[in-house]
């Protein structure tokens, strides 16, 4: 009795985790809501069932339902899921799931130990059983917390490896406000004074708002963070330290936004919190091997822009109409690509993509905008201007 008791909860709390998971990976990639829907479902039946009438049968179908599982978000977390909207991008690994793969892996080896050991528990009467029966409230505990924590509110967006810009110019919003905002694009203006599109009118509008003077402690934390980042970035001098620590191109050079490298983490660690050292993509002043680091980008939220550095002064963005092929971008972002330029080309249409910011943290490449302007004035094109073609790349590339 207290195994089938405790191998359902573990079943349970998963369950449960993984179908208040389905709105926010829904809201961005039907395929992986529907997986999330589907696993949730079958770790609850198996839960009503191993309180119902457990069985050998039962118990390996628990297994190998839950190997799935974890085999699941693992090559999710490695390498990215073949499939859905986000396929070929590594998601990074949050409290709520880190929780609900630990009950998972849980449940594996309670099923194993109850196979090969079926009388387990079965004599435990008195202080014994009392003390087992705190596991049950332990792990809903755990389960509660997790699904109440920051990694939960953020799940989908924080988790997904998100493209990076490079070309352009797109807004930023730190605030609750782009939650009410219309999604309706509006158009902004580059380096050039020309007119770009691709951008959210509630973000065009936070790019235009001044930095807001700090107080001392937020000015202090900040300072911490700052110093981190720019630890981080100085770890990867060249393009080819960045590739040899695991990160790829992505998109090519842009004036004003320079090349991203991609690969890492986006900012927000198992716990939520964030991490200035978790750098989503490294960015230098072009794609040669020889290549300098300029600064980094870090990526999360979901509905609203994550409350990453101290203080109001990142300006978090997004970008729209974006096309992909893997994990490659095959057009500059903000390049007014349609839906059906994308198609044409042998890419896959990525509406909106996840919140980033910038953060121009090397010394002599801090941007005269600001520490997390979208654009840095200093990256320029091979002639010095920031001239472009129609679809972003410099001119004669």
């Amino acid at each position: 009795m207290p195994a089938r008791v405790l191998l359902a909860v573990l079943s349970g709390a998963a369950g449960v985790i993984h179908l208040a998971m389905v709105p926010s990976h829904w809201g961005s990639s039907v395929a992986e809501g529907a997986g999330f829907a589907l696993v949730g479902w079958a770790q609850i039946a198996i839960a009503v069932v191993l309180l119902a009438s457990p069985s050998r049968w039962l118990l390996r179908v628990t297994v190998l339902v839950n190997v799935f599982a974890i085999g699941a978000w693992a090559v999710s977390r490695t390498w990215g899921l073949p499939f859905g909207a986000h396929a070929g991008h590594p998601h990074s690994a949050e409290l709520i799931d880190l929780v609900c793969v630990g009950l998972e892996i849980a449940l594996v080896i309670g099923a194993g130990v109850w196979m090969s050991r079926p009388s387990l528990g079965q004599s435990w009467h008195g202080a014994r059983l009392a003390v087992f029966a705190v596991v049950p409230v332990a792990v809903l505990a755990l389960a509660t917390a997790a699904l109440a924590s920051p990694s939960a509110r953020n799940h989908a967006e924080d988790s997904h490896a998100a493209v990076a810009g490079t070309a352009g110019t797109a807004g930023h919003v730190h605030s609750a406000t782009a939650a009410t905002a219309t999604a309706a694009t509006a158009e902004s203006v580059d380096l050039n004074g020309l007119h770009v599109h691709g951008v959210k009118a509630q973000d065009v509008a936070a790019e235009q708002e001044p930095d807001q003077p700090l107080d001392p402690a937020t000015r202090a934390l900040l300072k911490d963070q700052l110093t981190i980042a720019r630890e981080t970035a100085l770890r990867y001098p060249t393009a080819a330290d960045a590739l040899a620590a695991g990160y790829h191109l992505i998109g090519g050079f842009g004036p004003g936004a320079g090349a991203h490298y991609i690969g890492g983490f986006g900012g927000f660690g198992g716990s939520g919190s964030f991490d200035p050292s978790r750098v989503q993509a490294l960015i230098y002043d072009g794609t040669s091997p020889t290549s300098q680091i300029v600064g980094l980008m870090y990526t999360g939220g979901s509905a609203t822009a994550p409350e990453g550095f101290a203080g109001p002064n990142d300006h978090w963005h997004r970008h729209s109409g974006v096309c992909l092929k893997g994990a490659d971008v095959l057009f500059p972002v903000d390049a007014s690509v349609t839906e059906a330029q994308c198609t044409a080309a042998g890419g896959r249409y990525m509406a909106t993509t996840t919140w980033m910011v910038h953060a121009w943290v090397v010394p002599s490449w801090e941007s005269p905008a600001g520490v997390f302007s979208h654009e840095n004035p200093n990256l320029r094109c091979a002639d010095g201007t920031y001239d472009t073609d129609t679809i972003g790349r410099c001119q004669g590339t």
